[in-house]
């Protein structure tokens, strides 16, 4: 679903909204606007998908999701802020006032603004993909991503399918026939309606068991895990569905390659990744190549 996208361009500046596009979901863009300033960008979905980041003088310091602390980057700025954590949204907020100086009241929304924009909105060379530190730091010790970020042109789209479907299976701990057959066609950079079908239905086998296991679960695990991730039966099975799901978006012919790639990086993060292996940041790190070919 698409994102509310509230963010603030530079120290002094009130909030720019853009309810109904993903522009303000790419970081390369957004370190290009404010090569010299602050940026800091608040997203969310229907289904809070969540999406924070704070851009200075064309650098990511910070991007994580708000509803997952732990696996911050940039965590040393995170704690220096001074906000207590509450509603993650009036928290983010919250940051945003103390960067900006900008309180978001009901004074300030009843006033007119007016933006500024020092360069057109489309322009005709694309701005080069941006890498931080934490894309780096994983491309230093895989070289499929080192590869792809030093050369992100659309020839590896496919690459960038091939491993977030990858990294899905791993981590949900899915097997057998139907996923070889899958990571094989994906490999090749093939689709097939048909199988993506048959994918379809392995992924609703994955949530009628989950349905079945969160019903049989005590209520105080269902009231202690509203995410569960892999730390319940149900959770588990949730985790190995969005797994089946990604692989179902990499095989499906009905979508170009770049929308597509884009696809397999959201519902591969549905499965959780690890920290300890690197695979949050390599998911990262395509995330930040799929929203550059998709702008």
């Amino acid at each position: 679903m698409p994102p509310v996208w509230p963010w603030w361009p530079a120290m002094g500046s009130g909030p720019i909204v853009e309810p109904f596009a993903f522009r303000g979901l790419n970081e390369a863009l957004l370190g290009e606007i404010v090569a010299k300033g602050e940026a800091f960008q608040v997203a969310w979905t229907v289904n809070m998908a969540t999406f924070v980041s704070y851009v200075r003088d064309g650098e990511v310091v910070a991007s994580f999701d708000a509803l997952d602390l732990d696996g911050a980057s940039g965590q040393e700025w995170l704690d220096g802020l001074p906000v207590s954590e509450a509603d993650w949204r009036a928290t983010a907020f919250a940051v945003a006032e103390h960067l900006s100086g900008v309180v978001i009241d009901d004074d300030w929304t009843a006033r007119s603004h007016a933006l500024h924009w020092l360069r057109p909105m489309t322009v005709a060379a694309r701005p080069a993909l941006r890498v931080d530190g934490r894309m780096r730091a994983i491309a230093a010790v895989d070289p499929r991503v080192a590869r792809i970020i030093a050369d992100p042109t659309p020839d590896r789209v496919p690459e960038v399918t091939a491993i977030a479907a990858g990294m899905a299976v791993a981590t949900a701990g899915i097997d057998g026939p139907l996923v070889e057959e899958a990571l094989a066609l994906i490999a090749a950079g093939e689709c097939s309606a048909e199988l993506a079908e048959r994918l379809g239905d392995f992924r609703m086998e994955f949530a009628r068991r989950a349905s079945e296991a969160f019903l049989a679960s005590p209520d105080s695990a269902r009231q202690r895990h509203s995410s569960p991730g892999h730390d319940t039966d149900y959770g588990r099975w949730m985790l190995k569905g969005a797994a089946a799901e990604a692989l179902r978006a990499a095989v499906n012919p009905d979508t170009d390659p770049f929308r597509r790639a884009m696809q397999v990086v959201n519902y591969s993060g549905g499965t959780y990744f690890s920290e300890e292996n690197g695979d949050l940041d390599r998911h990262y790190a395509l995330g930040e190549v799929v929203t550059f070919f998709n702008p």
